[in-house]
C-alpha cells in the first residue's frame, strides 16, 4: 500500500486542534516522500478556514456548531447529519484511506463517516482529559492517540487496548529552539538578568496582564528582565524600562522561549508541550472558562512531575509576586528545568505520523 494515500483530517476550532494535525501532515509528507494528499474539513469562519489554504492543503467547509443552551439546539441532529454527508462524500469523491480527528465538536461528523465507510479513524488527544468529541467517536476509533500517559484513566476500560501515549504533535519550526546566549543577544537580554516570558495568547490574557501591571515595578526592582507578550486586547501605557520588552504579538516566539529562565503563561496543551522542549520552569495559570477544565487538568501534570507552579486565575494578583521570587532561585530552575526536560517528547508528530502508517498497512 506504497501508493497515492489520501487523509480526511478533522481539526479546526482552535490552533490547539489545528496545528498538532498539520504537524503530524508534515511528518506524514515527510516519511512518504510527497505520497500523502490531504483534505480537512473545518468551518468557514475558524482559524483553519484561513491556515490550512495557505500551507496548501485541501479545505472543505462543514456546517456544524457547539452545543449551544439556545432555540438553535433544536437544528443541531440536522446539521450533524448533513455534516456527516458531506463528509461521506469528501471520502467517496477522493478516495480517502484514513481519517484523523483532533476533538471538539467538528470531529464527530468525520469520525462518524469513517465508521460507515470502515475507514481506518486516529483520534489525536492533546490535553489529558479527552473531550466530549473524543469520547463520543471512541468505539468507532482504531487508535486512540493520547499525549499524556495518564489520559488513559480518563477512558472507559474497554478502550485501554486502542490507546497509545506519544505526545502532542509540535511542527518542527516551534521545536528549533536557539542557544540562551544567541537568544539573548539577538533581543538584546543582558546575559547575567534572570527572565521571565510573560504572554497569554495572541488576544491576551486579562488577568495575567492585569497582575503584571501591578507588580511589574517591583519586578523590575528585584533586578529581573522582563518579555511580556500583552496580545491586542491589552495596550501598555507604562514607562520604558531597560530590563523590558512588551510585544503585542511575537512572532519568533522560539527566540522568547529561549531567552527566558521562567515562563508565565496559561496551560493550553501545546503551550504545555513547547514548555517540555524548551526545558523551560513555568508558572501556569489556567483558563477557567476552558471546556472541560483541561487547561487545569495539564497544568496539574507539570506541576505532579515538578516542572511547574500553578496559580489559579483568580489568584494570580496576590501571589505572582512571591511565586515568581520563589522559582527564580537557581536551585529551583535547576530542579523544574530537569523536570520539564524528562517530560519532553520532541519527536511527538513523527512518531505518531509513523502509527498511522504503520496501522494501515504503509510498507515504511
Amino acid at each position: 500500500m506504497n501508493d497515492k494515500i489520501s487523509i480526511l483530517i478533522a481539526a479546526g476550532g482552535t490552533g490547539g486542534h489545528l496545528f498538532p494535525a498539520i504537524a503530524v501532515c508534515e511528518q506524514l509528507t515527510e516519511i512518504t516522500n510527497g505520497k500523502c494528499e490531504f483534505h480537512f474539513v473545518g468551518t468557514a469562519d475558524k482559524i483553519e478556514s484561513r491556515v490550512v489554504p495557505s500551507l496548501g492543503y485541501n479545505f472543505h467547509p462543514i456546517k456544524i456548531g457547539g452545543i449551544k443552551k439556545s432555540p438553535a439546539i433544536l437544528l443541531l441532529p440536522f446539521q450533524i447529519a448533513s455534516a456527516i454527508n458531506k463528509c461521506r462524500k469528501i471520502i467517496l469523491n477522493n478516495n480517502i484511506s484514513a481519517v484523523i480527528a483532533t476533538g471538539a465538536y467538528l470531529s464527530f461528523p468525520p469520525g462518524y463517516a469513517a465508521s460507515l465507510h470502515k475507514l481506518p479513524l486516529f483520534l489525536l488527544e492533546s490535553n489529558v482529559r479527552p473531550g466530549k468529541a473524543i469520547k463520543s467517536l471512541c468505539k468507532y476509533a482504531t487508535k486512540i492517540i493520547t499525549s499524556f500517559d495518564e489520559s488513559t484513566n480518563y477512558f472507559d476500560k474497554s478502550f485501554h487496548n486502542k490507546i497509545v501515549a506519544l505526545g502532542n504533535p509540535i511542527r518542527k519550526q516551534f521545536l528549533e529552539f536557539p542557544d540562551q546566549k544567541d537568544a539573548r543577544n539577538s533581543l538584546g537580554i543582558p546575559l547575567d538578568k534572570k527572565t521571565i516570558f510573560i504572554f497569554g495568547g495572541s488576544l491576551g490574557a486579562a488577568s495575567i496582564n492585569k497582575a503584571v501591571e501591578k507588580h511589574l515595578d517591583s519586578i523590575l526592582e528585584s533586578g529581573y528582565f522582563v518579555l511580556w507578550q500583552t496580545g491586542r486586547n491589552y495596550k501598555f501605557n507604562g514607562a520604558i524600562h531597560n530590563n523590558l520588552i512588551v510585544k503585542e504579538f511575537i512572532d519568533n516566539i522560539a527566540d522568547y522561549y529561549s531567552a527566558a529562565d521562567l515562563v508565565v503563561c496559561r496551560s493550553g496543551a501545546t503551550t504545555v508541550w513547547e514548555l517540555t522542549v524548551a526545558a523551560k520552569p513555568a508558572i501556569l495559570v489556567p483558563l477557567p472558562s476552558a471546556s472541560n477544565n483541561e487547561q487545569l487538568f495539564n497544568a496539574e501534570i507539570l506541576k505532579k512531575n515538578g516542572a511547574a507552579e500553578i496559580i489559579l486565575n483568580d489568584q494570580i494578583e496576590t501571589k505572582l509576586l512571591e511565586t515568581i521570587n520563589y522559582v527564580l532561585t537557581d536551585d529551583t530552575l535547576l530542579r523544574m528545568s530537569s523536570a520539564a526536560r524528562k517530560l519532553a517528547r520532541p519527536n511527538a508528530a513523527r512518531d505518531v505520523a509513523l502509527e498511522v502508517l504503520k496501522t494501515i498497512g504503509y510498507e515504511l
